[in-house]
């Protein structure tokens, strides 16, 4: 049975094998002068996304550290710049599933760029977005939804409806609602971002693919099974863009693809089980099938 809303709206790249400290070394990544030679804060965070890319989580978060250790000691405690590596840090940590960690570095960085920024600003809607997903991994439900809201008001008073970040804070609350078997209230917002999406990015783009994905998984589970079926084909399609025959996200999804064909046709045939019983009787006939169906 599919259980859950699954997404792969974040996927990197697979493991390139670049050496994150051999590239740090020349100077056209770490972009300093001739007569500077300590990385700066910049430097470290390139560091630190080379070795995400390659899954090195443990060199990933102690990059990120020596890149606050900087602005902590050269901007002080309150500047953007000092929020902006609370902010990687905490993702990082999130990363992991250390989400304790994640939350006390979250709500630092929030703390900094309400009083720099205000609390109706775009970029502070984007921290209200990350500490909603780490209530959620936390099952911290209440304040999930309380922020994941904060920062779908801000998104649509500051960017407007057809803006990519409406439609991720969308995609949001309605996970949020599936995660608590409340459907009928997260499809509509899950149609919400799909519309958005298709309108400003494309149809062949990864969080497109996820809308139709997600809205595959919430019809299945209110039972418009022809519905659930129609999206989800759209969401293999335009993955197998992207992903080669074997990925897991295809492998998957054409896994549930058969189980909504064998729910379709068990509902078809109680709800028109002599029609059923005919068309069935016509393909045995017509192909000489042996099996019967009840």
């Amino acid at each position: 049975m599919i259980n859950h809303i699954s997404s792969i709206a974040n996927f990197s790249d697979e493991n390139i094998g670049i050496n994150a400290l051999e590239l740090l070394k020349q100077p056209s990544v770490l972009n300093v002068s001739k007569t500077l030679h300590e990385p700066r804060a910049e430097d470290y965070n390139n560091m630190a996304g080379l070795y995400r890319t390659q899954g090195l989580y443990d060199k990933m978060i102690e990059a990120y550290e020596k890149a606050l250790e900087i602005r902590e000691s050269s901007l002080g405690l309150m500047h953007l710049k000092t929020g902006n590596s609370y902010n990687k840090l905490a993702e990082a940590y999130h990363a992991i599933g250390q989400d304790e960690k994640a939350l006390e570095l979250y709500l630092k960085a929030v703390t900094i760029r309400e009083k720099l920024l205000g609390k109706t600003h775009s970029d502070t809607a984007l921290l209200y977005s990350n500490l909603s997903h780490v209530y959620h991994a936390m099952n911290v439900i209440d304040k999930a939804f309380e922020f994941c809201g904060k920062a779908l008001n801000i998104r649509v008073d500051t960017l407007g409806y057809d803006h990519p970040y409406t439609a991720n804070s969308y995609n949001d609350l309605a996970e949020l609602y599936a995660s608590q078997t409340e459907y009928s209230l997260a499809l509509p917002l899950f149609q919400k971002a799909l519309k958005i999406r298709k309108k400003i990015l494309r149809m062949s783009h990864p969080d497109t693919a996820t809308s139709y994905h997600n809205l595959a998984i919430c019809y299945y589970h209110l039972f418009q099974y022809n519905d659930a079926y129609n999206a989800l084909k759209q969401a293999i399609d335009i993955r197998a863009l992207f992903f080669a025959k074997e990925h897991p996200s295809l492998v998957n999804a054409k896994k549930n693809l058969v189980e909504i064909e064998k729910k379709m046709v068990e509902n078809y045939q109680t709800f028109n089980p002599s029609v059923f019983g005919r068309i069935v009787k016509f393909f045995q006939s017509k192909f000489k099938l042996s099996e019967t169906y009840n």
